[in-house]
């Protein structure tokens, strides 16, 4: 992978790491401006960094410029089967519209973001919530980068306590090795209230209830006003007790540089949220022939659907997963 680009305007004087935890706790009990609907977005969002660069003077980010083949993980997005979707049209199970976008994790009002997560699972546990999915069905849809060699801005927000078996744990650790590079001539303790300023912002994506200070940090990178903008952000599943990871990516990205590869019906039978265990029953599979999306009865014995499952449930298998097969009509 190609090395973290830093960019910010760090002065010698960053905060150490006992100022930086002291910074924290005034943050922590400091009084945030509630968003609502008529608030000018991005004016609320400068109005949460004040708050934030009246204790930490600058703000850093840790970016990773990737090429799209090294980006080496599924998307995954669902949307509920309903008579109110066309699951023929590629547009319902993208992002949705800028006029019925209601606040989010990590977007505004009219300000979309395209929802996904790297496995399937993870995709869908995050879509039906605690919510009773019994004979409810969903369709998944896998995605992928189109292969160029224009390079893209990757910025995770994983400086959290990740369940012990999130594989992106590493890339939580990477990051914090990485560090050191280029801050080499910055004093130990500062890094070290440099980290803690990151656990900080990356804590967000999980604890912030409303989403107010969440979607402030996503809104400020993926709405960026220059040409270092994020176009895939990443941080970890609340859905699957951060075993897994989301990703809110940038529309114009998904626009210019993503497409659909194929689509499956499932019904989840049972899920625990807590253990991340699940049984689902996969109805029907869709490829795309030439823009058409062709959907095809399941049947065990299909070499083209062994396939597909290897390719997008690879990391879905375990002693506590379990896939069953139907071959009812969605």
């Amino acid at each position: 992978m190609a090395h973290y680009l830093e960019i910010m305007n760090i002065e010698e004087t960053f905060l150490t790491f006992e100022e930086a935890k002291s910074a924290i706790e005034k943050l922590k009990s400091c009084s945030w401006p509630e968003f609502k609907e008529d608030d000018d977005v991005d004016e609320y969002v400068k109005s949460i960094f004040e708050i934030i660069t009246s204790e930490f003077k600058k703000y850093p980010n840790f970016l990773l410029p990737l090429k799209p083949k090294d980006f080496n993980f599924g998307i995954f997005r669902v949307r509920e089967v309903s008579t109110n979707v066309n699951l023929n049209l590629f547009k319902e199970h993208s992002y949705p519209p800028p006029s019925v976008t209601k606040l989010g994790r990590c977007n505004f009002p009219k300000f979309p973001v395209f929802y996904g997560s790297t496995n399937p699972i993870t995709a869908l546990a995050e879509t039906t919530r605690t919510e009773n999915t019994l004979g409810r069905k969903f369709c998944i849809s896998s995605w992928e980068i189109i292969k160029t060699n224009q390079t893209f801005v990757f910025e995770s927000f994983l400086q959290t306590s990740l369940h012990p078996k999130n594989m992106f744990d590493l890339l939580a650790k990477m990051l914090v090795e990485k560090i050191d590079e280029p801050l080499k001539e910055l004093p130990q303790s500062q890094k070290l209230g440099m980290l803690e300023f990151l656990k900080f912002t990356d804590d967000q994506f999980i604890n912030d209830k409303n989403y107010n200070i969440s979607a402030s940090f996503a809104h400020r990178r993926i709405y960026g006003k220059h040409n270092m903008c994020t176009d895939i952000l990443m941080y970890p599943s609340i859905q699957t007790g951060k075993q897994g990871v989301n990703l809110a990516i940038n529309p114009n990205f998904v626009e210019n540089h993503m497409r659909i590869k194929r689509f499956y019906i499932v019904e989840p039978q049972s899920y625990n949220h807590e253990k991340g265990s699940y049984n689902i029953t996969i109805h029907k599979y869709g490829e795309i022939k030439k823009n058409v999306i062709f959907w095809k009865n399941l049947d065990p014995k299909d070499k083209l659907y062994q396939k597909y499952i290897k390719l997008d449930f690879k990391d879905s298998f375990g002693p506590n997963k379990k896939l069953t097969f139907t071959h009812n009509e969605p």
